[in-house]
């Protein structure tokens, strides 16, 4: 028997707008994202100790006074932290919703490395992360669900990480490009955006040498909403999940995982700007097959 859905803390709603992660009632605690009806703040519950609390220091790490400068330019990549928030015996990180300003929100969630398990990690769960997405331990990177805005028909169009990772690696590319419009927008000035804040990210990341980051996730958004023939569009690029993250045994080496994923991300969003790019339809995106083990949806926008 299913267990029952927590109760919600007062003025909360599930997170909209989410496209991965835990969420409220479909997870195995029933817990997940929520936000603020009256401030649209995320509320992320710290579950499955240690790893909550984990996430939790490393937020108080990174936004305390004392911090180098390498950590410093790293802030701006991830949600800011507001505080904490207990309801009903569960303790929730108050964040940054990132999309709370954006019209049409697209939203797409990468987690990066190659590894995505930790030291902590028993033999079995290894063998069950490398089977999630066996091109991970090649391109370093893995889509784990996006939501799209169609402006033509006023429709939301949503594929979560069982559809994502069944692509295959030569398919992630029109993956991608379906995130970003394709074929019935122009795709590339919101790449060409979200490339610079990516090789931002990568450059900064490049210089941090304290924390290692496993499993954790680059949030990509988009407004599809923007003035045709223009290059003035508005994205944002955030790091997410940080249960994983552990002081480095280095201190004097980046996180090779996660660089070889975002820079072969960034390589693939490279090859949607090659002028000869041609996009594929592919039918699993297309859901013409049986939706009864997955959560995609289309629905229109209110």
């Amino acid at each position: 028997m299913d267990s029952v859905a927590p109760q919600l803390p007062p003025d909360t709603q599930p997170l909209a707008h989410q496209v991965a992660g835990h969420f409220y009632g479909r997870s195995k605690t029933k817990f997940g994202l929520l936000q603020r009806c009256s401030t649209g703040d995320v509320l992320k519950p710290l579950l499955n100790p240690p790893r909550g609390p984990r996430e939790h220091q490393f937020y108080l790490n990174m936004f305390s006074d004392e911090i180098s400068n390498e950590l410093r330019a790293l802030r701006p990549f991830l949600p800011k932290l507001l505080g904490t928030y207990q309801f009903d015996s569960m303790t929730y990180l108050v964040l940054e919703n990132i999309v709370r300003s954006y019209e049409y929100p697209c939203v797409i969630d990468i987690k990066l490395g190659r590894v995505t398990y930790d030291c902590e990690a028993t033999p079995e769960k290894i063998e069950r992360q490398i089977g999630k997405f066996q091109p991970a331990t090649e391109i370093g990177f893995q889509l784990l669900g996006w939501k799209t805005y169609r402006p033509l028909d006023n429709m939301y169009i949503y594929h979560d990480k069982r559809c994502a990772r069944s692509l295959t690696k030569e398919e992630l590319l029109y993956g991608l490009a379906h995130f970003f419009g394709t074929p019935e927008n122009n795709h590339r000035p919101f790449v060409r955006a979200v490339l610079e804040r990516l090789v931002a990210l990568e450059r900064t990341m490049s210089k941090q040498f304290e924390f290692v980051f496993i499993a954790s996730s680059i949030l990509i958004v988009y407004d599809s909403v923007h003035r045709e023939n223009s290059d003035d569009v508005k994205v944002d690029v955030r790091l997410v999940d940080f249960a994983h993250v552990f002081p480095s045994h280095s201190n004097s080496q980046p996180d090779e995982n996660l660089l070889f994923g975002l820079r072969n991300c960034i390589d693939y969003l490279k090859m949607l700007l090659d002028e000869n790019f041609r996009y594929l339809s592919i039918d699993k995106l297309e859901h013409n097959t049986n939706l009864s083990d997955l959560n995609c949806y289309k629905i229109l926008s209110k």
